[in-house]
């Protein structure tokens, strides 16, 4: 069997369809947003999520210019199948307002002007249109101008799909937030664009697209624009975009030689990159497809997994949370991510409606980061939800910023060179000196009052850093055995084969409490329940298997037994 090519990067469904991509199949959702009651949608993921993708979906689909060639985009696909009445049935309008500039206003005006008009343009060089634009004016009245051309020109109707319609403004929100209230406010150049779109859907717009990640901008735009219907939450369009297990492993087969066992590396799969899900009642939990689609073209290429767990672009994408602590209330946002850092899940309402005139609550900050993608939907609660870091690499974000923020608490100087010969030490000698001695000088760096209500969670989040950033190991925490929970255990992580492995037990004594008894106490508490854990069948196969148990107080490691 020939094997498709891994369309990972590629968000132009023409490319995909034409050029041997494999394509894990969403065209039945075109059915559900067709028999969907309002036509004005607007759909929410997070970043790299397949947003783009979809657009492209219904461009092909739709776009009367594509008639001729729908058999061969949508050969084999569920929709090409049993396709809609309104197949190829009108004039696309796309707008894309990623990479907008937002320096200022005066950039951000020029920029979405420029993006405008560019759309229009390749609107009217499509469908072949005499229409000139006019090169004066703002992008709210080339737009208008562009409709009322237009109603002479064609026989049918538009179809307008918007893109990434708030990237823009999530950089706003968190550096320029001024502008944000001027351009997206109430007399924004920003809101009367989107009042302009309003005004022609009663003349020559017949439905409309929006995707974005927060509903921060459209609450922003709600009385301009109040005729889109937010279907992020439903679960009819929870599989919408992302992948499910089944999904990846169609993938897996199209893709992948037939010697490479997809089941051997599932669990892999799910603890990277699953764990998503949008709404309550959802059956499913879903992957970030990006993700998977990174991970698995390494695996078409080199029969091996990526070195690095996330992808340059990707990593960039999610690792702007300290961007976010910007917004509104800088300190209570960083209480809010030292709680979810050191639990693991907080409990919300998730905001559906922002406004930016108004106190910035946790709720909101938690919403935030839920529509990131940052947090998922762990469980409904009576009022409310329970919201949790949905993956192993997305814990990994959040351990990393803790550690900046820690830095800059101290202040403290994270030195990469120094953690991966700590990690190095570990893994080829069997030791863990220099990883403890880089805890003693974080801990060190507090002041005494600092270590009010400190505990092993926090040396946990500092270990569990500085060894995910080495990428040797698959490293877990709160590790679940058949005993119990083991508090840090560094396991195999392909490509890689250290000769040791490591678990570790970590307690803390408070100075007060730090006598010869209670230190003689924890530590042996420690020993009892890494034996045990120990004689697990999970992992009492791993071999060079070291055990550590760390007792610190205060800034010291007072104790360190190896088993």
């Amino acid at each position: 069997m020939t094997l498709l090519k891994i369309p990972y990067g590629i968000s132009n469904y023409r490319t995909i369809a034409r050029e041997g991509y494999a394509y894990v199949d969403k065209t039945r959702y075109i059915r559900v947003l067709e028999e969907y009651s309002s036509p004005f949608v607007v759909l929410l993921r997070p970043r790299r999520f397949g947003k783009s993708l979809f657009a492209s979906v219904l461009n092909c689909y739709y776009d009367i210019a594509e008639k001729d060639n729908f058999e061969h985009l949508f050969l084999n696909t569920d929709i090409g199948r049993d396709p809609t009445s309104r197949k190829n049935s009108y004039f696309v309008l796309n707008f894309n307002f990623s990479g907008i500039a937002s320096e200022s206003e005066d950039e951000l005006y020029d920029s979405f002007r420029r993006k405008t008009r560019n759309a229009l343009q390749l609107f009217i060089d499509r469908y072949k249109l005499d229409i000139d634009i006019q090169n004066s004016g703002s992008a709210a009245d080339q737009l208008s101008e562009f409709f009322m051309s237009i109603s002479a020109k064609i026989d049918r109707s538009v179809y307008v799909i918007i893109d990434e319609y708030d990237q823009f403004a999530n950089e706003l929100l968190s550096f320029h937030f001024e502008v944000f209230q001027n351009t997206i406010g109430k007399n924004g150049f920003i809101r009367k664009w989107y009042e302009v779109l309003k005004e022609a859907t009663a003349t020559i717009v017949d439905r409309i697209f929006i995707t974005g990640v927060s509903p921060i901008t459209l609450d922003s735009l709600t009385s301009g624009f109040n005729i889109s219907d937010n279907i992020s939450r439903l679960s009819l369009v929870h599989e919408i975009m992302g992948f499910t297990s089944e999904e990846i492993h169609t993938l897996f087969k199209k893709t992948v030689p037939e010697e490479i066992d997809y089941y051997s590396i599932d669990k892999t799969l799910q603890e990277y990159y699953n764990g998503y899900r949008f709404c309550e009642d959802a059956e499913k939990r879903l992957f970030n497809s990006d993700m998977v689609l990174y991970y698995v073209k390494n695996y078409q290429i080199c029969q091996k997994p990526p070195k690095s767990l996330l992808d340059t672009n990707i990593a960039g994408d999610y690792g702007k949370l300290g961007n976010l602590l910007r917004i509104k209330n800088p300190v209570q946002n960083i209480d809010t991510i030292k709680e979810i850092v050191t639990t693991g899940f907080v409990t919300a309402n998730i905001t559906s409606t922002f406004s930016m005139d108004l106190p910035f609550t946790k709720d909101d900050f938690k919403s935030l980061l839920y529509y990131l993608g940052l947090l998922s939907i762990r469980e409904s609660l009576p009022g409310a939800v329970s919201l949790q870091i949905p993956n192993y690499v997305i814990r990994g974000l959040y351990y990393d910023f803790f550690l900046e923020i820690i830095a800059r608490e101290a202040p403290f100087q994270v030195e990469p060179d120094r953690i991966r010969d700590a990690i190095y030490q570990i893994a080829y000698e069997g030791k863990c000196d220099k990883l403890v001695n880089l805890i003693e000088e974080l801990l060190h760096a507090f002041s005494n009052r600092d270590f009010i209500g400190f505990d092993e969670k926090y040396i946990k989040i500092a270990i569990f850093a500085y060894a995910n950033m080495s990428t040797l190991y698959l490293v877990k925490s709160e590790y679940e055995v058949s005993d119990g929970y083991i508090d840090l255990a560094l396991l195999k992580r392909d490509p890689w084969h250290p000769d040791y492995y490591a678990l570790f037990e970590l307690k803390y004594v408070k100075k007060s409490m730090s006598s010869d008894e209670k230190i003689e106490k924890v530590t042996n508490e420690g020993i009892k329940q890494l034996n045990q854990y120990v004689s697990s069948p999970e992992l009492s196969s791993i071999p060079n298997l070291k055990r550590w148990v760390l007792v610190f107080c205060g800034d010291r490691c007072v104790r360190k037994e190896e088993l």
